[in-house]
């Protein structure tokens, strides 16, 4: 029997609690994938136009952004597994209110079901990068951060299949049983689906860190304060950037091109297969290129292909401008989600163990901030029939600066790696 590559069978090795926790996520994640792929889709076919749905799903960012700084101060070096299970509960719930009450036609009670969602997932979003790294022994922290990065891509993929089957099958006639595959039964049965993570949650043990929370729990160290500044700052240019045009890729194919829901969500599942196979293999990537090539160089591609995938609707008539939009959208997102784990193991690896919560509720709260902004430019921008690929040259220039930022974060971790290295070695020897 032929043996697994070695990069590969790194994750097997993986303790039984990471993959019940990298479970747990991906039927979490199978909501937002459907959301993601679907939701301005259904809320179109509602009626609404494109600065109404902006509006409505940037409701969802409004709880984040004032209330994941002050979660992460109080969740500093406490334990992780309830407000999982919390979050993970509260979420499909809301999500599932959201879906009813939109299609009830009760557009202020779906916006609280939107502000409420959001803070289920500030809730999941605290506390998922530092579990994982609780969760994970140190020297398994770059498996551990790629699966649970993986369980994305492995969601979008089956929301996708679900969706593109679904909508193509239309509608089904059992008996006098007349059933309809829309965009509303899809998203209504993935976010069901989504019950099933408060159950896995529950049955994770963590190890809580010896590190004490401080006496004061707003308190933060002053000298930890340009350490949080320099790592947010790429961030914030990074999520401000996405915030603008991938929430609305779906409108963008839909609009431009007139793409159908079922083709955008094939489409979408086959650039999530090179995102799963991406994600995979980012540790590999990393010890053989190290931070810049898994960082820089695979955003540095995406910045390209997001700009050339605006620019084709500057020629949306030519037989050639779908094909190439499609490709551009379909190779982007593996090159964007790829620099993910790495690039959260870097900014967990230089904010230190004891700001590592803070920093992940500053991460939620930048890009929930920089969603609810952007998707009230966009409305605007829309509003006033500014083009597309306007608006996805905006996001490419501000990756391009976000990117560039991350290279005074590398320098700071390699130094420190290179000053401790010296230290370790005359203590380290090899027991075979």
């Amino acid at each position: 029997m032929s043996r697994l590559p070695a990069w590969l069978e790194k994750y097997r090795s993986l303790p039984r609690c990471v993959v019940l926790f990298a479970a747990g996520q991906f039927l979490i994640n199978l909501i937002q994938t459907a959301q993601f792929l679907l939701l301005n889709l259904f809320l179109k076919d509602r009626g609404l136009d494109d600065p109404s749905i902006a509006a409505l799903t940037s409701q969802r960012f409004v709880a984040t952004f004032f209330l994941a700084i002050p979660a992460g101060l109080w969740l500093r070096g406490r334990p992780l597994r309830w407000p999982l299970i919390l979050g993970a509960a509260l979420f499909p719930l809301m999500a599932l209110a959201a879906l009813e009450t939109v299609r009830l036609g009760s557009m202020t009670a779906a916006s609280y079901c939107f502000l409420a969602m959001g803070f289920a997932g500030l809730i999941l979003n605290v506390a998922n990068l530092p579990m994982a790294m609780r969760l994970a022994p140190p020297h398994q922290a770059s498996e551990a951060l790629s699966l649970l990065f993986a369980t994305w891509a492995a969601a979008s993929i089956c929301g996708g299949l679900v969706a593109s089957v679904l909508q193509g099958i239309g509608h089904f006639d059992v008996g006098g049983l007349h059933l309809v595959f829309d965009e509303y039964s899809t998203l209504l049965l993935l976010t069901l689906c989504g019950f099933g993570a408060p159950f896995l949650f529950a049955r994770l043990h963590e190890q809580v860190p010896v590190l004490q929370a401080p006496r004061h729990w707003l308190h933060v160290h002053r000298e930890d304060l340009p350490v949080l500044f320099r790592t947010l700052l790429p961030t914030l240019c990074i999520a401000t950037g996405a915030g603008l045009s991938i929430q609305f890729l779906n409108l963008f194919f839909s609009s431009v091109f007139q793409l159908s829901a079922a083709n955008y969500s094939a489409f979408g599942s086959a650039s999530n297969v090179l995102v799963l196979i991406a994600g995979l293999i980012v540790p590999e990537v990393r010890r053989r290129f190290g931070w810049r090539g898994a960082i820089i160089g695979v955003q540095l591609l995406a910045v390209v292909l997001l700009a050339m995938m605006g620019f084709t609707e500057l020629w949306k008539q030519a037989a050639w401008a779908l094909p190439v939009a499609v490709a551009c959208f379909i190779v982007r997102q593996p090159l964007m989600s790829m620099a993910g784990p790495s690039i959260s193991e870097l900014t967990m690896t230089y904010v230190g163990e004891r700001n590592r919560e803070l920093m992940s509720a500053c991460n939620g709260a930048v890009w929930s901030g920089a969603w609810w902004l952007a998707a009230r430019v966009f409305q605007i921008l829309r509003a006033h029939d500014l083009p597309y690929w306007q608006v996805f040259l905006t996001t490419s220039v501000l990756y391009l600066i976000g990117t560039l930022l991350y290279v005074h974060l590398i320098r700071a971790v390699d130094r420190r790696e290179a000053q401790a290295e010296p230290l370790a070695a005359p203590g380290t020897s090899d027991p075979s």
